[in-house]
């Protein structure tokens, strides 16, 4: 028995636990775990761990400064079995024996050479070393969340980059002031988008020449990167005629009618 003396994702179970609280007055949990196996990432599988540093103390912070839950309290609902409505009930729960996993590492700053269990979750979690493949509703949620940012990196070269004169030509005409809105093209040219395919940049110069004078870059360009999400987030795997029809849905909802 001793204490756990590097970095490491382990499995054990707690030894004992209760419910206290921070110097500041934040409610914890502190935990005594014993591990009984270490993931090795060279192998991807778990082994024994060494009897002599098989244990370590977890200080389990559940709420933030501003009254908000943070990361571990999930972890300690999804463990334990609290509702998270009563501190009276968690300490209440008998924790000895639960299985779990748990991350060790080094801390910051002060901390720099002291171990601390970073994370504690489900005893067949993964391994923070090991890849973890998010599933597409997981994925759908993220793209939602950062759909403005990621509108923004998605087209911002597009338009000036300076191996598409086209685009650069397009832009200029629809920003100059004095050039009459009439002079801008109403109908595409009959190139091979006609058809029904087209490339990426035709289809996106093509939007961008046609769209009406209140459709700012910032709107038609966050049109365009949600008609390419509907159609596949990978933009190497649309095929020309994907690209044609994601142009005619972007042109529907921004160029003038």
């Amino acid at each position: 028995m001793g204490l756990i003396n590097q970095e490491g994702f382990f499995r054990g179970h707690i030894v004992s636990g209760e419910f206290n609280q921070t110097a500041k007055g934040l409610p914890r949990e502190e935990w005594a775990l014993k591990a009984e196996e270490m993931f090795d990432p060279d192998t991807q599988e778990f082994l024994p761990v060494d009897a002599e540093a098989d244990e370590i103390t977890a200080y389990l912070v559940m709420f933030n400064h501003d009254d908000s839950e943070n990361f571990n309290t999930p972890q300690i609902k999804k463990l334990t079995g609290w509702d998270g409505a009563n501190f009276n009930v968690l300490a209440s729960i008998d924790l000895a024996g639960i299985k779990l996993s748990f991350q060790v590492n080094y801390g910051r700053g002060d901390y720099a050479d002291k171990l601390g269990v970073d994370k504690v979750d489900m005893p067949d979690a993964t391994s923070s070393r090991s890849a973890a493949k998010l599933d597409k509703a997981t994925i759908d949620a993220l793209q939602a969340r950062f759909a403005g940012p990621l509108a923004k990196n998605q087209v911002a070269a597009k338009p000036v980059s300076a191996k598409d004169k086209k685009a650069a030509a397009a832009k200029a005409k629809a920003s100059n002031p004095t050039r009459p809105a009439a002079s801008r093209p109403t109908t595409p040219k009959p190139t091979a988008a006609v058809v029904g395919k087209c490339s990426a940049e035709d289809a996106y110069n093509e939007c961008f020449a046609l769209k009406r004078d209140d459709v700012t870059d910032d709107k038609l360009n966050k049109v365009w990167f949600k008609e390419v999400a509907l159609v596949n987030e990978d933009e190497a795997k649309i095929i020309p005629e994907e690209w044609y029809r994601i142009k005619e849905q972007v042109v529907q909802q921004t160029a003038k009618v």
